[in-house]
C-alpha cells in the first residue's frame, strides 16, 4: 500500500522548507523502493490544526507518518511577532487566540501544540519531530535529516537537489529569509534578545516550559 506522509507544526516552524525538500530532493520509501512526494491540495488535515484528535486518527493507520517541525520557544516567539498569519493577540504576553480557541498567551499557544504533539510522538512509531536549528544547518542537515527520517523508513537521495533547496527561500509569504545560512545566523541572536524581554515580564516567563526543551532539544 502506498504510504502518506504529512508535515505538521504551528505557524513559522519550518513546514514549507521540509514540504519543499522532501518534494525536490527525491525522497524514497526504502521499503518499497518508490519515490515519497506531499500534494499541498490533497493534505489529510491543515498543517497547523489545533484538533490534536484527527493527527491521532491519521496516525492509527501504519501507512500514514508524520513529521512534526518542531522550533525553539524563543525563536518561535520572535518569528511569531514578525508575522502571525491567522493567530488573533495585542501582545505576547495578552490573551491569544486562534481557530476559536483561546489561551492565556503566546507561550501557551506553544505549549499546547508541543505538549500534545510530545504525547503523540511517544504513541506513535510511524510519528517523527525535526528540530529546525538542526536542519537549517547546512554543514550537517543532510545527514541528520535522513537518520530522523530512517525511524519511518524514508531517505533523502539527493544531496545535490536538498542543497540547492536550502539555498532558496522556503515560501513566497510570511517575511520568509532568503536561505537557511540568512536563518542560522540570527538564531542564536534571536535567542539572547527574546530571553532578555522574557526578564521583564516574570509572570510571562514562567509559561516556558522546560520539559519541552529537553524532550525537543536532547
Amino acid at each position: 500500500m502506498s504510504k502518506n506522509v504529512h508535515v505538521i507544526g504551528p505557524y513559522n516552524t519550518g513546514t514549507n522548507l521540509l514540504f519543499n525538500i522532501i518534494n525536490n530532493s527525491k525522497c524514497i520509501d526504502l521499503i518499497q523502493n518508490k519515490s515519497i512526494s506531499i500534494e499541498h491540495q490533497h493534505r489529510p488535515f491543515g498543517k497547523h490544526t489545533l484538533d490534536i484528535s484527527i493527527i491521532e486518527n491519521y496516525l492509527k493507520n501504519p501507512d500514514n507518518l508524520l513529521i512534526i517541525m518542531y522550533k525553539n520557544v524563543y525563536n518561535w516567539m520572535y518569528s511569531i511577532k514578525k508575522e502571525h498569519y491567522y493567530i488573533k493577540y495585542t501582545k505576547l504576553y495578552f490573551p491569544v487566540e486562534l481557530d476559536n480557541k483561546k489561551f492565556p498567551n503566546m507561550l501557551e499557544l506553544y505549549n499546547f501544540y508541543y505538549i500534545n504533539y510530545m504525547s503523540l510522538l511517544e504513541k506513535y512509531p510511524n510519528a517523527i519531530f525535526l528540530d529546525y536549528k538542526m536542519v537549517i544547518d547546512k554543514s550537517t542537515s543532510y545527514n541528520y535529516i535522513n537518520k530522523k527520517l530512517s525511524k519511518i523508513n524514508l531517505s533523502i537521495n539527493s544531496k545535490d537537489k536538498f542543497h540547492k533547496t536550502l539555498m532558496t527561500p522556503a515560501k513566497t509569504h510570511g517575511k520568509s529569509v532568503k536561505n537557511v545560512i540568512e536563518a542560522k545566523e540570527s538564531y542564536s541572536d534571536i535567542q539572547t534578545t527574546v530571553k532578555k524581554f522574557l526578564l521583564t515580564k516574570p509572570k510571562f516567563k514562567r509559561s516556558v516550559k522546560p520539559v519541552l526543551i529537553d524532550y525537543y532539544e536532547k
